[in-house]
């Protein structure tokens, strides 16, 4: 049995995105598939209740305060005689002890290759922290071979250094009744008509605007009113989306639900008619899986970490061909047995992806770890006899 310690500040500080995600589900599915390792999870030190796990699995509040973290968490680390260190956050919080080997899973590198996409103060800090923390790293876990290949050709790691290991959707993301659905959210925001959905932030790099000119531009042509739905919160640039709604004559047809919580997020895909994803870049994309899983046809741009999971399940367009998008719109809400197509091949490429496998993955990479650092510390103990 070893000690193992994740830092599972973000499963609460960032529940909701990729990161905070990742590190929920992972401690959950460890919680049920090892029954051997002792765990160790640093938490918020604000108060927030631990979650319910097996005894095995201790908490520790930790500060987010990097000077704090620096001092307290390499002497905390050595003094409950941690054996292995997971850090998931991109290695933004990695303050290792010398006294364990450290694994850091980075998601991406978007402040190195799309840096006007960041903010200022978080591109400062990622650039100068994660490469430290991927030399530092006895393996990088990530999430798709696209970001594999940034990673080693970016922060120079050999390759077989670097893992990867694929998230998955949540459970819950299953093929649901379009009707059902729609009549909640009727009732809920208001969506009364088909639509269009787009989820996943509204970063820059997400290339919102760019679906809304498209979408603006598809309609003229269209039959019969067809919503475009973008939940999220409207804050910095993305404040200015409803007013390019507007200059465009689509305000009415562009809905702008807000932050919406998980449970009506699920809804929001079951009711869809169409996926639309013009992201410019990705470390690995969930928002297209999500909607597979729940039976809706996508269309995506060709990020190479979508399209390597979706293996041909979704319509590709340019996402910075405003004509081609438009195409792509009109093409996945009338073109019947291409939708149906594509809804089977969407359910086909998610079925292999679950949780459960990513985090026996990952136990596979710390029981290697282990077993390497025993071995180790056995022939030093052999010479020094």
């Amino acid at each position: 049995m070893a000690r193992i310690c994740i830092d599972a500040r973000p499963a609460v500080i960032a529940r909701g995105t990729g990161i905070g995600n990742y590190t929920y589900q992972l401690i959950q599915f460890l919680a049920v598939l090892d029954q051997e390792h002792e765990y160790y999870l640093l938490w918020p030190d604000d108060g927030t209740e631990p979650l319910p796990m097996p005894p095995r699995f201790h908490f520790h509040p930790m500060s987010r305060s990097r000077q704090r973290e620096a001092e307290e968490l390499p002497r905390w680390l050595e003094g409950q005689g941690i054996e292995l260190y997971h850090v998931p956050d991109n290695g933004l919080h990695a303050f290792p002890a010398q006294s364990c080997p450290m694994i850091v899973t980075i998601h991406d590198l978007i402040p190195f290759v799309m840096p006007e996409t960041v903010r200022r103060g978080y591109r400062r800090n990622f650039l100068e922290k994660v490469p430290k923390a991927a030399q530092e790293a006895c393996y990088i876990l990530t999430v798709s071979q696209t970001a594999k290949r940034d990673i080693h050709g970016i922060l120079g790691i050999p390759e077989e250094q670097i893992r990867v290991i694929y998230p998955a959707q949540e459970a819950f993301f299953i093929p649901g009744d379009p009707e059902r659905a729609r009549c909640r959210l009727h009732s809920r925001y208001g969506i009364s008509s088909p639509y269009i959905l787009y989820a996943g932030g509204l970063n820059p790099r997400k290339n919102v605007p760019e679906l809304i000119y498209a979408f603006a531009k598809a309609r003229r042509y269209w039959d019969r009113e067809i919503l475009l739905v973008i939940p999220g919160e409207l804050s910095g640039q993305a404040e200015r989306l409803p007013m390019l709604c507007s200059a465009l004559g689509a305000e009415e047809a562009v809905v702008f639900p807000g932050f919406v919580p998980m449970d009506d997020i699920v809804t929001l895909y079951q009711g869809a008619e169409l996926f639309a994803y013009p992201s410019l870049y990705e470390g690995f994309g969930l928002p297209p899986l999500e909607a597979m899983a729940c039976g809706i046809p996508v269309i995506t741009s060709p990020v190479p970490s979508v399209t390597e999971v979706a293996k041909g399940a979704a319509l590709l367009f340019n996402p910075e061909d405003t004509t081609s998008l438009a195409d792509h719109l009109s093409q996945g809400l009338w073109d019947v047995p291409l939708r149906n197509t594509m809804c089977q091949r969407g359910l086909a490429a998610t079925a292999p992806l679950s949780w459960r496998q990513t985090a026996l993955e990952t136990l596979a990479v710390y029981n290697e770890i282990l077993g390497t650092r025993e071995h180790i510390e056995g022939q030093v103990r052999l010479i020094e006899n």
